[in-house]
């Protein structure tokens, strides 16, 4: 029997301004902003425990209006090596990265033993951990931290205020907000469930782009992004053949958006197993 590890993570988060001391801020936004930051940790967690780690994160409201503790449990298969950096501090980088960025992905142009060198337009080079990079580089980092700054929109809040236990604290102004904001609209819902779907429409050169599935018989067919890079480098160099009837077992995320009108998008998070079509004797 495999053994199994148990890490323990604490961070915090408040919104502050005069609107959050009053109790005046949108309740939808708060919600929508401690559920992208529930993601957020998720994805860093796994970045760090592997994607096989379960991950268990609970939220406790302090006493200073719109500040939260957050404890996070993370059971994984393997040990920890000394010195690793945390999943919440690595949080912290996402966080300070986007905002270094202005919101938009990074190139890296060199690899120290602490972390990635990266390039943008502007002189400074900063240092981040490797795994900072590549969760802020996921689109659906970029849609997690507008929507976790989403309450600097509303009159009277001022900034979001990230703290991870020995680590710097990470703050994001009204005045940043404008550099994660995300033009797409409000999120409504947002949610990650495990489905079975056909692939209709593959695209065999691996890009990850308008990608089309089914739900089934029954079900409805719908375009999609693929972000699992393992599967798409496999269609892209054959070691995956994806055929007429070819479904999967995939983790979809789901957003609905509203601007003018609701708008549903889907994303293939991960693809888990592959099935053949049934052969006919």
């Amino acid at each position: 029997m495999s053994k199994h590890y148990s890490t323990q993570e604490h961070f915090s988060i408040s919104f502050e301004g005069q609107a959050i001391e009053q109790h005046k801020i949108s309740a939808s936004a708060l919600a929508q902003s401690l559920l992208a930051l529930d993601g957020l940790a998720r994805r860093s967690a796994q970045a760090v425990y592997g994607r096989d780690a379960e991950i268990d994160i609970q939220v406790k409201g302090e006493a200073k209006p719109g500040a939260f503790s957050i404890d996070m449990t993370v059971r994984h298969d393997a040990p920890i090596a000394a010195g690793v950096t945390s999943a919440a501090a690595i949080l912290g980088q996402v966080i300070a990265l986007g905002k270094w960025a202005r919101g938009k992905k990074v190139r890296e142009i060199g690899i120290e033993e602490t972390g990635a060198s990266l390039s943008k337009t502007r002189s400074e080079t900063p240092i981040f951990n490797q795994c900072a990079v590549t969760v802020c580089n996921n689109t659906c980092t970029l849609d997690q931290l507008s929507r976790l700054t989403q309450t600097l929109d509303n009159d009277g809040a001022d900034s979001v205020k990230f703290v991870a236990d020995n680590s710097e604290p990470q703050v994001i102004t009204r005045q940043d907000r404008v550099y994660f904001r995300q033009e797409e609209g409000l999120v409504l819902t947002d949610n990650e469930a495990e489905s079975i779907l056909e692939i209709v429409g593959p695209k065999l050169n691996g890009s990850p782009k308008d990608w089309t599935f089914s739900e089934g018989e029954d079900g409805i067919e719908f375009v999609a992004d693929v972000e699992d890079e393992d599967f798409l480098a496999a269609v892209r160099d054959r070691k995956i053949v994806l055929e007429n009837g070819t479904n999967i077992r995939a983790i979809v995320r789901t957003i609905q958006r509203k601007k003018v009108r609701t708008r549903t998008d889907r994303t293939i998070v991960e693809v888990k197993e592959l099935f053949p079509p049934d052969r006919e004797e």
